[in-house]
C-alpha cells in the first residue's frame, strides 16, 4: 500500500491562501493611498459597465482626450 503524500507540501513558486490575501491587502492599500494623494476626482461614464475616474483639475479638453484614448485602447470592453 503506497503512502499518501502530504497535500500540505508547498510546490516551488506556489503561494498559500494567507500569502495571497496579504498580497491583495497590500495592493488595495497601495491603491487607496494613491487615490488619497490624487485629491478630488471626476467620474465619467463611458458605458453601462465602464466608468473612468479622472483628476478633477483636468480641463475638459484633457478629459476628452483621455476618454478618446481609453475608447481607442479598450474597444472590446465597451
Amino acid at each position: 500500500m503506497a503512502a499518501k503524500q502530504n497535500s500540505s507540501m508547498k510546490k516551488e513558486g506556489e503561494i498559500t491562501r494567507s500569502e495571497r490575501t496579504t498580497v491583495n491587502q497590500q495592493a488595495e492599500l497601495t491603491l487607496k493611498n494613491i487615490k488619497e494623494k490624487t485629491g478630488k476626482v471626476v467620474l465619467i461614464t463611458i458605458s453601462d459597465r465602464t466608468t473612468l475616474e479622472l483628476p478633477a483639475h483636468l480641463s475638459q479638453a484633457e478629459r476628452d482626450a483621455r476618454v478618446e484614448n481609453y475608447i481607442k485602447l479598450h474597444k472590446s470592453k465597451i
